[in-house]
């Protein structure tokens, strides 16, 4: 059987094993049969009590026969487990949704090699827990409904996935860190004052602008000063670069009999050769972080290896830095004062930048991604604790249809949970791509920049309400329904009831008139 998250193929064995455990305690000690005898006292006292003793005995039979056949069928169908309906430990699996970059993914199950729930969970892939029958029937039926209707839906674009591993990408490789530095003040910064300072306009310029956007002059690896002469192809790094070879024509200023172990190259061959430039080193970064992010980018209608596949990945590595403080009024230490105010204001400033990232922290924790990976695991987590306290509750319902029929649709409706979620991602996806149908302007607002844009936090919070309040609204519509099923129940046992009120009205008629 199919299950709708990673965690369920844990909480449904588990929850059904603790279901056979308190089942098998209450059997032992003799609870379960108490509703019957409630049954047989409240069926025995009320007609005694409302009429005269031969309507009494015919409306108690009646009554009893009827309930205890309700209560004996509730016992059959969802109190005692059985062998026919059990679940076994290699049968449940998890088959995640399909998406553009996975349109069929792997189901996973207890074989799975990249699972340890053989080890911390059920041990033999053969073990069996038995289940009543009318749980099981609701837990297939739900599950069959969810991957059918998952199935028949859209596919998702992926880029809350895209932005996940977006986040996950950070330079931490102390010598990139520091060349990435070196390159942004020998070539960037003397690069960009000169194109403000000169103002200059020609047809490649103003066509490189229109394809890249303004925004390609406020980065390092920006193509205006690529391919503009005088600038990446004229500035050269300040010091010799790691890896990168003397050259003896363009490293002039070096004694050729005594050269230096490493070069100076240009800025442009600096980004951009294909074996040591800086661009490169930058994806092989990406590609170790988040060996995921460049193949979700191909479904943006990117082209592997092209030159804005290349350019994202690299500035989503850049931007990506860990948070440094900075200054203008620079003095001893990076302060501002000297002596003992010195050691104050910087404390005050590491104080300051701490609980700046701790709060930054805590407001990109509250991330649709991180919302979509919580959910699924309450949801499951809710379902256990449903499924093991299930029998507790059909004992102090005195085994009730009503509460047989209402507990199925309950755990229908959670089960139904995934289907809303998967419904809202769609939504959110098709939303994010209609505000932004350029591909460029897309990843650049979403992966790449304006992380406070307005419409972007207005887009977050509303779809952010939407995987919370699909599921509140189609619990409060399911748990109308469940009242009503449950009222309809009652009501086709409410003749029972009303003999003996009947009986009881005729009964004082007879002794009035007796009178």
């Amino acid at each position: 059987m199919n299950v709708d998250s990673y965690l369920e193929i844990f909480t449904t064995l588990f929850g059904w094993m603790f279901y056979g455990v308190l089942w098998d305690v209450l059997t032992e000690t003799g609870l379960v049969y108490l509703p019957f005898l409630g049954i047989l006292l409240d069926n025995w006292r009320e007609p005694a009590a409302d009429a005269p003793i031969g309507p009494a005995s015919d409306t108690s039979l009646r009554r009893l026969e009827f309930e205890l056949f309700a209560a004996l069928l509730v016992v059959v169908l969802a109190a005692q487990p059985a062998s026919l309906t059990a679940f076994r430990a290699s049968t449940i699996e998890y088959t995640p949704p399909p998406t553009l970059s996975d349109p069929e993914p792997t189901p996973v199950n207890f074989t799975s090699n990249d699972s340890t729930f053989g080890v911390s969970g059920f041990t033999d892939p053969n073990a069996v827990v038995e289940t009543p029958g009318w749980w099981y029937a609701v837990l297939s039926i739900s599950s069959g409904l969810n991957h059918a209707v998952i199935e028949g839906l859209p596919r998702a674009t992926d880029i809350r996935q895209a932005m996940q591993y977006a986040r996950m990408v950070t330079l931490q490789d102390p010598v990139l860190r520091h060349e990435v530095a070196q390159f942004h003040q020998d070539c960037f910064v003397p690069s960009r004052s000169k194109f403000f300072r000169e103002t200059p306009r020609s047809v490649l310029i103003d066509g490189l602008l229109n394809d890249f956007g303004q925004q390609d002059l406020d980065w390092v690896g920006s193509h205006v000063y690529r391919a503009t002469n005088g600038y990446y192809d004229s500035y050269r790094a300040s010091v010799p670069i790691e890896g990168w070879p003397f050259d003896r024509h363009r490293d002039t200023e070096y004694d050729t009999a005594n050269p230096p172990p490493h070069g100076r190259p240009h800025c442009k061959q600096w980004w951009e050769h294909e074996a040591r430039g800086l661009r490169e080193k930058l994806i092989a970064a990406v590609n170790v972080q988040a060996a995921g992010f460049p193949a979700v980018l191909l479904n943006f209608g990117f082209t592997f290896n092209s030159e804005r596949f290349k350019d994202t990945v690299a500035r989503t590595a850049l931007l990506n830095r860990p948070p440094t403080w900075s200054n203008n009024e620079l003095k001893d230490r990076n302060t501002a004062t000297t002596g003992w105010m010195s050691g104050v204001e910087s404390t005050v400033k590491s104080i300051v930048s701490g609980a700046g990232i701790a709060v930054a922290a805590g407001v990109a924790s509250l991330t649709i991604t991180v919302l979509l990976q919580l959910l699924p695991m309450l949801q499951a987590l809710i379902l256990l604790c449903i499924y093991a306290l299930l029998p507790m509750l059909l004992i102090l319902s005195r085994y009730s249809l009503n509460v047989m029929i209402s507990m199925g649709i309950t755990i229908f409706s959670i089960k139904f949970w995934t289907v809303l979620w998967y419904l809202a991602q769609w939504v959110d996806q098709n939303l994010i791509t209609s505000m932004y149908p350029d591909t460029n302007i897309l990843v650049s607002n979403f992966l790449l920049d304006t992380e406070h844009s307005t419409k972007r936090v207005l887009l977050n919070t509303a779809t952010g309400l939407m995987y919370i309040g699909l599921p509140v609204l189609w619990t409060l519509i399911m748990g109308w329904a469940g009242v009503k099923a449950g009222r309809s129940i009652d009501s086709a046992s409410a003749p029972y009831g009303r003999i003996s009120g009947d009986a009881g009205q005729q009964g004082a008629s007879i002794v009035r008139k007796a009178m």
